[in-house]
C-alpha cells in the first residue's frame, strides 16, 4: 500500500505564473525597510499543555500525569499522543486510531472536500480547539499556505486492478503581519481531517511576536539571488557562478531559474524568517528572509539523479547575527572550527554551511 500527500495549486511557485500577483505581495515588493521583531520567551509549557488538554477531548478525559522528555512533555492514551515542545510555544496531537480509520473511509478524488469547505474546516478547528494558543496581535492575521490530499494507493484483493482513493486532508495556515508573511517552519498551524470531518492530527508552532523598534533596509533582489549562490555553491560543492538578471523584485520568479549548470532555483518566499522551535534561537531576531528550494542535477542519460535542498538566505541589506541560522554564519563569515573552509563555484572563499540540527528526545 502506498501513502503520499498530492499538493494542490495553492502558494506554490509552479502555480504563481498563470495567476495574478496578490495584493499583499505588491505590497511587499515595494518596501524598503522592515521592522526587527523579536519572540516573547516562553517560561511555562506545562501551563499551556494544560491549555491544550482542556480543549481535546481525549486527552480531557484522561487522568495520565504529564511526561518530561528531553525536548517537549507528554500526555498520552492508549491510541493518542500530546505533545508541547520546547518552551510552550509548540505542540502536536495525533491520534492512531483516526489514522487507522482513514483506509476504511476513501473516497475517489471527485467526492473529496473542497478547497473552501477545508479551509473552513481549518479555521473553525482553530477558533474552538485552538484559539487560547494560536493569538493574533494587532496587524496579524491567519491565512492560508496550502491544502493537501493524502491518498493511498495499491493492487485489488487477487491482484485485478489498481486502485487509489483520498483518505485525508491538509490544511495549513501561517501568520501575515502588517501584510508580510512568516517564512520557514514558525508561525504554522496545520490540521489533517479525515473525511468524515474527524480530526487525525494537528501541529503548530506559534511564539509571541514584539517589536524591537529596530528597522531593516533591504537588500536588492540580484544581491539575494547572489547570496543564495554562494551559500548554494557550499552546499552543493557545485559551480554557481551563472550571471543573473536583474529583477524589479523577488516576486517577479514565477518559475526555475538557473544558478549554476547543475543547480536550479525552485522556488523562493521571502517575509520574516522564522526556522521553528526544533531550530529557532530564542535569543535572535525576527528578521528578513527567503526561504528557497534548489534542485541539483548530477550524473547523466540514465545515471540522472536529483537532490533537493531547502533553507533560507537573509533578504536585509545589513542583517543581524543569529547563532542558529547556517546560511547567516556563512555570509557573514562565521567560521565553525568542526568545518574547514572550501572554495565552491566562483572561486569565493566561504565557510561550510553547518548541518541544521535536528528534533531530540523523540
Amino acid at each position: 500500500m502506498r501513502l503520499h500527500y498530492l499538493a494542490i495549486c495553492l502558494g506554490l511557485t509552479g502555480c504563481l505564473a498563470a495567476l495574478p500577483l496578490p495584493l499583499a505581495a505588491q505590497e511587499r515588493s515595494k518596501l524598503a525597510s522592515v521592522p526587527i521583531l523579536m519572540r516573547q520567551l516562553e517560561v511555562d509549557a506545562a501551563s499551556k499543555l494544560a491549555l491544550l488538554r482542556e480543549s481535546i477531548p481525549a486527552a480531557k478525559a484522561s487522568t495520565s500525569e504529564p511526561e518530561k522528555l528531553n525536548d517537549r512533555i507528554r500526555i498520552s492514551g492508549g491510541t493518542w499522543r500530546l505533545d508541547v515542545f520546547g518552551d510552550g510555544s509548540g505542540a502536536e496531537f495525533t491520534d492512531a486510531d483516526a489514522f487507522d480509520r482513514a483506509h476504511l473511509s476513501g473516497v475517489q478524488a471527485s467526492e473529496v472536500m473542497s478547497k473552501e469547505a477545508l479551509e473552513a474546516s481549518g479555521r473553525a478547528f482553530v477558533e474552538r480547539t485552538l484559539s487560547r494558543l494560536i493569538i493574533l496581535q494587532q496587524d496579524e492575521r491567519l491565512v492560508l499556505t496550502a491544502t493537501s490530499r493524502r491518498t493511498e494507493g495499491g493492487v485489488a484483493p487477487g491482484g485485478e486492478r489498481a486502485y487509489s482513493a483520498v483518505v485525508a486532508h491538509r490544511v495549513v495556515f501561517s501568520r501575515e503581519i502588517s501584510g508580510i508573511p512568516v517564512v520557514g517552519a514558525g508561525s504554522k498551524v496545520t490540521v489533517t481531517f479525515l473525511n468524515d470531518g474527524s480530526v487525525e492530527s494537528f501541529r503548530y508552532d506559534w511564539p509571541m511576536y514584539t517589536r524591537t523598534g529596530r528597522v531593516q533596509a533591504m537588500a536588492a533582489p540580484i544581491e539575494v539571488l547572489h547570496r543564495l549562490q554562494r551559500v548554494s555553491g557550499v552546499r552543493t560543492k557545485a559551480e554557481v557562478d551563472r550571471e543573473l538578471e536583474a529583477l524589479p523584485n523577488l516576486e517577479s520568479i514565477t518559475g526555475p531559474v538557473k544558478l549554476g549548470p547543475t543547480v536550479e532555483l525552485q522556488d523562493m518566499k521571502c517575509g520574516y524568517y522564522d526556522p521553528g522551535f526544533a531550530l529557532r534561537d530564542q535569543a535572535a531576531p525576527i528578521q528578513a528572509g527567503c526561504y528557497y528550494h534548489l534542485l541539483q542535477s548530477r550524473g547523466k542519460g540514465e545515471y540522472l539523479t536529483t537532490a533537493g535542498y531547502s533553507g533560507a538566505v537573509p533578504a536585509a541589506a545589513s542583517f543581524e547575527p543569529d547563532t542558529r541560522w547556517p546560511e547567516a554564519n556563512v555570509l557573514r563569515g562565521v567560521k565553525n572550527e568542526e568545518l574547514k573552509g572550501r572554495k565552491a563555484g566562483s572561486s569565493k572563499n566561504v565557510q561550510p554551511v553547518p548541518p541544521r540540527p535536528g528534533a531530540q528526545g523523540r
